[in-house]
């Protein structure tokens, strides 16, 4: 800490400023979660063991609101689809409630929590947040992603 004061110190004198973003950097992005979200994602990803489990998930600009579980229409251990008919019935009950499509969320029972090949190819909505819950081993992770014409960016999740 007192080195940080020393060189904030110093930039002072010299008349610059450490100031980043009137520096033209851009904050890294942030999705929050509030507590109970998270929770009911985690049980939702469990009840799909063995296989992937996958759903919807709704909310304001970047506020997760509401978990949608969803049916996974091709129940294996490595690949998730959602029923289209079904995925535009939630998305007319999140207009309902008043709530924005923000992000799909799905499993990796026996892998980490980084999209797969498959994840990135099929992805559709680069507005989107994609959240990947790896729970396998006994061990949770979740960790949420902006995919758009084949590049992933990490987002950081506060979970509050």
């Amino acid at each position: 800490m007192e080195l940080r004061k020393r060189i904030e110190s110093k930039w002072k004198l010299r008349g610059r400023n450490l100031n980043l973003r009137a520096a033209g950097a851009t904050p890294k992005e942030i999705v929050r979660m509030p507590k109970r979200v998270y929770k009911r994602m985690m049980i939702e990803v469990e009840k799909g063991l063995p296989n992937e489990a996958c759903g919807l998930i709704s909310g304001s600009m970047n506020l997760c609101q509401t978990i949608w579980p969803m049916r996974n229409t091709e129940p294996t251990p490595y690949s998730f689809a959602i029923d289209p008919d079904e995925q535009d019935h939630v998305i007319g009950e999140m207009l309902h409630k008043r709530e924005a499509f923000m992000g799909i969320y799905h499993s990796h029972p026996y892998g980490s929590p980084v999209p797969s090949k498959d994840d990135v190819t099929f992805s559709q909505f680069p507005e989107v947040y994609y959240f990947i819950a790896a729970i396998g081993g006994g061990k949770e992770e979740l960790r949420c992603y902006k995919i758009n014409n084949g590049k992933v960016k990490h987002i950081d999740i506060m979970i509050e």
